[in-house]
């Protein structure tokens, strides 16, 4: 399981975390590296098409239009991605949500998976050309919404959701851009990822 909740001290909401994240919690704010994020840099970075699902934090129980309100607030602003010790700025142009499927989740202490507020999407990204997802079968890479003046480990602890970035859609060889990419979606396939992620 990539995905688990962090029990801390003398706290009622316990922070949704990617495995991959704990080894920067335990390092600490000191040894991260922040990418710099200039003009050069967003000019570098390149669109892919790629399927999803939308984690929000499950101790907030927000309703599920706030948490489609909280995927929308990411549009176009700078989510983090931490690899490692080092924190790459990433972006989502753009996105289409399939919220009206249930996804299933499995906890750790339920004998069975149970319905979750989790939203699959296919999204219109923007990464550095070396951001490589995986083919969904192994682990998703993890995106939350960047808080202009908090660092990145005090954002992760206290962020509402987080974006679970499965796989890229692969089998078109234009490049996409913010007028065609609706039409690279397979929507099957974006609701088999996100069904089977946990």
């Amino acid at each position: 399981m990539q995905y688990a909740l962090l029990n801390r001290y003398n706290d009622n909401i316990r922070p949704l975390i990617d495995a991959h994240e704990i080894y920067a919690l335990e390092q600490g704010l000191d040894n991260l590296t922040l990418l710099p994020c200039d003009k050069h840099y967003e000019q570098s970075l390149t669109r892919q098409v790629v399927y999803g699902v939308y984690k929000p934090q499950p101790d907030a129980q927000f309703p599920k239009s706030e948490i489609k309100r909280h995927i929308f607030e990411a549009l176009d602003k700078w989510l983090y991605h931490i690899d490692g010790l080092t924190v790459i700025q990433l972006g989502i142009e753009d996105i289409e949500l399939f919220s009206d499927i249930t996804i299933m989740n499995s906890c750790g202490h339920c004998p069975t998976p149970h319905k979750s507020d989790d939203i699959a999407f296919a999204a219109l990204l923007l990464a550095p050309t070396d951001f490589n997802l995986g083919t969904g079968k192994t682990a998703a890479k993890t995106a939350f919404l960047r808080w202009d003046g908090v660092d990145p480990l005090t954002t992760l602890l206290n962020r509402k959701g987080l974006f679970s970035l499965i796989a890229p859609e692969k089998r078109k060889k234009t490049p996409p851009t913010i007028e065609n990419w609706h039409s690279f979606i397979d929507t099957k396939r974006a609701i088999q990822y996100a069904q089977k992620w946990r």
